[in-house]
């Protein structure tokens, strides 16, 4: 059985690494882990407006839509799969998730950046290339 890790967003890009998973993976035991990563919201202004259990509430009810649309677009449903729902930077959670659930592939969308601001900002796609332990897939 292969284990493939899909990182989503609800971007078109994402949309397309769960499509090209499915097409890859097609006819092979599988299972799909669809993983969003929310932000943290960990800022001293965000701590005094609301309560931790404010801010979990909504990075689960964000995650839940980002997964309810990926449900829709796709044919995953027929697939064996879970989701998984991670809380800070994404290409070190995408990387850990990684790590702790053995995958074997991570097939990922690439919303692609200009130069300037691809070294400013760094990517969450370059950096699970330097960082994972297995391969990946980056779907234009």
């Amino acid at each position: 059985m292969i284990k493939i890790i899909i990182p989503v967003d609800g971007s078109p890009g994402s949309d397309k690494a769960v499509e090209f998973a499915l097409f890859l993976s097609e006819g092979k035991e599988k299972e799909i882990i669809l993983l969003n990563i929310q932000p943290g919201y960990n800022t001293p202004n965000i701590k005094i407006l609301f309560s931790q259990e404010q801010i979990r509430s909504l990075q689960e009810e964000e995650s839940q839509a980002v997964f309810a649309h990926t449900l829709e677009l796709t044919p995953i449903a027929s697939a064996p799969f879970r989701t998984r729902l991670r809380i800070g930077d994404p290409g070190r959670e995408i990387c850990t998730e990684a790590k702790e659930s053995k995958a074997d592939y991570i097939v990922m969308g690439y919303r692609g950046l200009g130069s300037v601001k691809r070294a400013i900002m760094g990517s969450v796609a370059t950096h699970v290339l330097h960082e994972t332990p297995c391969p990946v897939v980056i779907v234009p």
